[in-house]
């Protein structure tokens, strides 16, 4: 799976009914800027305040985007996502991994369970290495699964060492 294969293709009729969204806002992305090194400055330029990062700064791959990528890894990594139901009534959500070549991943809670819409819920991602990746990429994905929608996120992750 190479990096041009994202979450999905352009399907209008699902645009309008997604199922779970990942909301992100202003402070996500200053998160996000700050976690390259973003001066207040360079921000500043963007916001037109002085905005100071975090310190330790939110690591990039947190930002609650649907695709996980994770450059460098060196040990073992937790990712954090949230979600956002949009449908009608409630729900359950159920997860599928598919498998990343020398890294066990394993996401808690494995069933999202929502009591209506607008509910946000939190998931993670553990990332175990167990072998090198030699400074290429190894790819999988996280589809989470209703009655109706089919929500995929794909995964790239660099293994620099276990």
């Amino acid at each position: 799976m190479p990096f041009d294969y994202g979450s999905g293709h352009i399907n209008p009729a699902a645009a309008i009914d997604p199922g779970l969204i990942y909301d992100h806002d202003t402070n996500n992305l200053i998160d996000f800027l700050c976690s390259y090194g973003a001066s207040v400055a360079q921000i500043k330029n963007l916001t037109g305040t002085p905005v100071y990062c975090k310190n330790p700064p939110i690591p990039s791959y947190n930002f609650n985007y649907p695709s996980i990528g994770v450059f460098n890894m060196s040990g073992n990594v937790s990712v954090y996502r949230t979600v956002t139901y949009v449908g009608e009534g409630p729900t359950v959500y159920y997860s599928k991994l598919q498998a990343i070549t020398g890294v066990r991943s394993s996401v808690y809670p494995n069933v999202l369970r929502f009591s209506k819409s607008g509910e946000k819920l939190t998931y993670r991602i553990d990332f175990v290495p167990y072998k090198s990746s030699n400074g290429s990429f190894e790819f999988g994905s996280l589809t989470w699964r209703n009655d109706v929608h089919m929500v995929r996120s794909p995964i790239a992750v660099n293994v620099a060492s276990v």
